[in-house]
Formats: C-alpha cells, sequence, structure tokens
C-alpha cells in the first residue's frame, strides 16, 4: 500500500518530480559513462603493456633481480629449450619467447648516439605485435645482422631501411664489442622516449655482440590474463619438483606505469562519485521538502484521522525511494544507449601524456559499473528524503490542520 501511495505522489507534481529525475538520471549516466570508459582504459592499457612488452610472466635464473645492476646475464638462462618445453605443456600458456636486453652507442660515422636494445626471436616478436612499423619491413628471421629502429632514434641517425649502422657495447666478460647493421624498418611503439632510443634486433645477432650463448629472460603469454595466478602457481611448483633454480616476476610487478594509471583514474572516479551523491542528495532532498510543505495540511488531516507519525515517515521515504529507482532505472537504460552509440561511432582522442598515438574512444560496459551507478541513485535518493521525512512526521496536528 505504501509503495502504491509513494509511486502515486512522486506524479502530483511531475514537473518537480522530472527535474529531480533528469538529475538522478545524468548522474547515472555521468557514472556509467566514465566508469565504462575507465574499465575500458584499464583494459586496453593492461593488455597492450602484457601483449606488447612485458608478457604475463618472466622467468629468469636464481639471484637474475638482485644482480641485475651488475652483470645479469652472468646468471642468463643457459639452456632454455627443455624450460620452454615443460612450460608451454600447459594449455594455459599461449607461446614463450627469449629476451636479452642491453644498452650502448649506436653509430652512423658521423654522430652517434646511446640506444636500449631489446634481442628477440623475430617470429615470436612479430605474433606479439610489439610495434606498429611506419617504414621498411619486420626483423627477418634469418638475418642476425638486421635491426628495426624506434622513430626518434631513426630520425636523430637519418637512418633509412637499408642503411647500416653500427652498434658498440660491452660483453658479459666487461670488454667492448662492435658490429654493424642493417636497418630493416623504423617503428613506433606510442613511447616517445623509448621510441627516442629503441632498437630491435634478432636473438643471435645479440648474443654475438655480447659473446655469450646465454639469454636474459623468458617471456610467458598465456590466453586469459586472468590465469597468471593460477599459471605462476603451478609453474613455481614445477620447477621445485625438476631442481630447477628459477624466479619469476608476473605483469603486475612490471607494470609500473598501469598502476599509475590506475590510482589516478580511481581518484577521480571517487571524487566525480562524491559530486554526483551530494548533487542527488540536495535535489531530492529540495523536491520532498517542497511537497511536505505543499503537503501540511494534507499530513495534518492523516495524523488527525489516526495515521501514526511513523507511517508518515515512512511514506515520504518511499517516495525518496521511489524517486531512486525511477531514476536507476531510466538512467542506466540511457547509459547503456548512450555507451552504445559511443562506441559505434569513431571518437578519437588525443594521445595520452607520454605518448605519441591517440586511441578510440570505447565505453565498456561491465554489470558492476551498473549495478554501482543504480545502487548510487536509489541509496542517495532514499537518503536525502530523511530529513523532510522527519520533518512531515513530527508536525503538530492542531498546527498542521491551520496551516495556509
Amino acid at each position: 500500500m505504501l509503495t502504491k501511495i509513494a509511486f502515486r505522489n512522486v506524479f502530483r507534481n511531475r514537473r518537480r518530480s522530472a527535474i529531480t529525475l533528469t538529475v538522478i538520471i545524468f548522474g547515472a549516466v555521468g557514472l556509467i559513462l566514465f566508469g565504462g570508459y575507465k574499465a575500458r582504459t584499464f583494459w586496453g592499457l593492461r593488455e597492450s603493456t602484457i601483449r606488447n612488452r612485458i608478457g604475463h610472466l618472466q622467468i629468469y635464473k636464481r639471484g637474475f633481480a638482485a644482480a641485475e645492476s651488475k652483470k645479469p646475464l652472468e646468471l642468463g638462462l643457459d639452456n632454455v629449450t627443455d624450460l620452454r618445453r615443460a612450460v608451454e605443456r600447459d594449455p594455459r600458456v599461449k607461446m614463450t619467447a627469449a629476451q636479452i636486453t642491453l644498452m650502448g652507442l649506436i653509430s652512423n660515422g658521423e654522430k652517434s648516439e646511446t640506444f636500449l636494445a631489446t634481442a628477440v626471436e623475430p617470429a615470436k616478436d612479430r605474433a606479439m605485435g610489439a610495434q606498429r612499423m611506419v617504414a621498411g619491413t619486420e626483423l627477418p628471421d634469418n638475418e642476425p645482422d638486421a635491426v628495426i629502429l624506434g622513430r626518434g632514434l631513426a630520425s636523430s641517425m637519418h637512418a633509412k631501411p637499408g642503411d647500416y649502422l653500427t652498434l658498440m657495447t660491452t660483453t658479459t666478460t666487461g670488454s667492448l664489442n662492435a658490429t654493424d647493421v642493417r636497418v630493416a624498418g623504423v617503428f613506433v611503439s606510442g613511447v616517445k622516449e623509448y621510441d627516442d632510443r629503441a632498437v630491435k634486433m634478432a636473438l643471435p645477432g645479440a648474443q654475438q655482440l655480447l659473446q655469450t650463448k646465454k639469454v636474459e629472460r623468458l617471456l610467458v603469454m598465456l590466453n586469459e590474463t586472468d590465469t597468471t595466478q593460477a599459471v605462476r602457481s603451478d609453474l613455481s611448483a614445477l620447477f621445485v619438483k625438476n631442481g630447477w633454480a628459477m624466479e619469476m616476476k608476473d605483469w603486475s610487478q612490471l607494470a609500473t606505469f598501469y598502476h599509475q594509471v590506475v590510482l589516478l583514474y580511481n581518484g577521480i572516479f571517487g571524487f566525480l562519485g562524491i559530486v554526483v551523491f551530494a548533487i542527488v542528495i540536495f535535489s531530492v532532498a529540495n523536491t520532498i521538502l517542497m511537497s511536505v510543505f505543499e503537503r501540511t495540511r494534507e499530513i495534518g488531516t492523516l495524523m488527525a484521522i489516526g495515521t501514526t507519525r511513523g507511517r508518515v515517515w515512512r511514506m515520504f521515504l518511499g517516495e525518496g525511494f521511489m524517486i531512486g529507482i525511477l531514476g536507476a532505472i531510466l538512467g542506466v537504460t540511457a547509459g547503456i544507449l548512450l555507451a552504445k552509440v559511443i562506441n559505434s561511432g569513431n571518437v578519437m582522442l588525443p594521445p595520452p601524456p607520454g605518448y605519441t598515438v591517440g586511441y578510440r574512444l570505447q565505453i565498456m560496459l561491465q554489470p558492476a559499473t551498473l549495478i554501482t551507478a543504480a545502487l548510487i541513485s536509489i541509496v542517495t535518493s532514499t537518503l536525502s528524503s530523511i530529513v523532510p521525512a522527519l520533518k512531515a512526521s513530527r508536525m503538530k496536528i492542531v498546527d498542521a490542520l491551520g496551516h495556509i
């Protein structure tokens, strides 16, 4: 009965109720769109970081992390064949990829620049889609002296596909070594600072330059990111069983930039939620309070014929709850429709700080975001009706009946 009365009372002043519902709807839509944008940004950044750079897991020889600042390849992996075979038996593993990182000087005969190189298996690197080529080709499979350069470094060295450059670095024994390499192509990763120093080369070429047969790490790519911790636990047990002295890091330990973005966006989302919460509370409270003033004599009549103060309080509280329900339904519906319209368009956003490539605006509709928006609408609307409802229930019958 109270629900029916509350529903009817919401529409007694349709204009004021419509304004209040509009505020709630806009608040819910704002939360859904920003929450969906945040979720899509997190997912896209996470997957691109994992699949293009660091992998889901990285396997090293035990003690590598502690010795990394000295001579990391002294604790490199000697023979990854057995290790790779054992890891890839797991059906959750998509592939593994061996890598080495090295630093040194790159020269075109007239000038030199520092470089940061990643030695990869060309076929695995292409499968990861780790960069976008802007000139030339990807790393060829059977050319150990081929390299691809980041666009910033290529521009600085005035290098184009087909040119030859010289790489110089320190070997694992501490001596200097140099080799001539052919520029196969130029790429962009989207991160300017990285592209200004980046070199990618074939693993055999790097091993020859460093005078070693070891690799630094083995990247493990999974079919699903959500299985990372389970696979890590199983691999740890496998290493202990086989007596292999290995250590691992997962993507979350390596993705510092990702976690910084998550903290920033969660702070913004939390602030937006507080703002919406405050706006809805004041709007609904104003609507219910005006309704109380307009219905003072009605309230006095209800109490005069025996309606308890508690029932009057619940009646106005029910109005606030009903407004919240209607606002939540309409807000979630409008949010879903608007998100689909945005996703069907081709709205491009400018590059974020530190990046050189923009990205498409996408809204990820997740049940958690929709439920949160609906609950905030309902809870804030209900809470905001408490004070007006108390004011109505505490009126003196004589004063209410004599109100003009």
